[in-house]
């Protein structure tokens, strides 16, 4: 009998073990998938931001204005994908193992890529004078700040509002090591989350739908229906 139950003892050890080593096994090639996939779509902005690049030097030195109006739509395509994959990015570098360290890169780069977005598009709003409105959105980590996601939603319902109109830009507040992020956040007196920066009205704290619908509005030359109810 003793031998009998060191014997399943010992075939429950083993198939523990091959479980949880299969069940490692699989991890890492999610992982590894996903941390492909991250990489693919990180070349894919790049090439985005490029063709928006492109676009206003061929306007600015050949004064091509009238195709200023193609700008936004081409720059709203640009932004939700840039954003789609930030989002799926920090959730792949939170349930990361191996490859924190190639997912902490990524997450910088996708900051490096809104602030070219952003930068660029101050050039190209002053060069178009196009009728939109810019919104810089500093959020943080949801322990530090509990209103960020709430925040995020009323900006992403404006966004379908206003559409190619208004340009959010979202700027990870905690990547102090990217120097353009501290010196903005000294721009802008951001000391607390969530911030948003409509224009040069700066929201400290969360912001309504009603306050940032209002500053949004009040930014346009053309008033929209929805303006003109507000």
């Amino acid at each position: 009998m003793r031998k009998l139950s060191s014997s399943r003892y010992l075939l429950a050890a083993i198939l523990t073990t091959g479980v949880f080593l299969l069940g490692l096994f699989l991890g890492l090639i999610v992982e590894n998938y996903r941390l492909e996939y991250i990489v693919k779509e990180d070349k894919l902005q790049t090439l985005d931001y490029n063709s928006v690049q492109l676009l206003y030097l061929y306007i600015d030195q050949l004064s091509q204005t009238k195709e200023c109006a193609t700008i936004p739509k081409i720059y709203d395509l640009s932004l939700d994908h840039l954003e789609e994959t930030r989002l799926r990015l920090e959730t792949y570098d939170e349930d990361a193992k191996i490859n924190q360290e190639e997912f902490e890169v990524l997450r910088r780069e996708y900051l490096q890529a809104q602030l070219r977005y952003w930068l660029l598009f101050q050039r190209v709003n002053a060069m178009c004078d196009l009728d939109v409105v810019t919104v810089l959105y500093f959020y943080s980590t949801d322990e530090s700040c509990p209103t960020c996601s709430d925040q995020a939603f009323v900006l992403t319902y404006l966004k379908d509002v206003f559409q190619t109109k208004l340009m959010v830009f979202a700027i990870d507040s905690n990547y102090e090591e990217e120097p353009l992020v501290p010196l903005l956040k000294k721009s802008f007196n951001v000391t607390g989350y969530p911030t948003v920066v409509v224009g040069d009205k700066v929201y400290s704290g969360f912001a309504s739908r009603n306050e940032l619908m209002f500053e949004i509005c009040g930014g346009y030359e053309e008033k929209s229906e929805i303006c003109k109810k507000v």
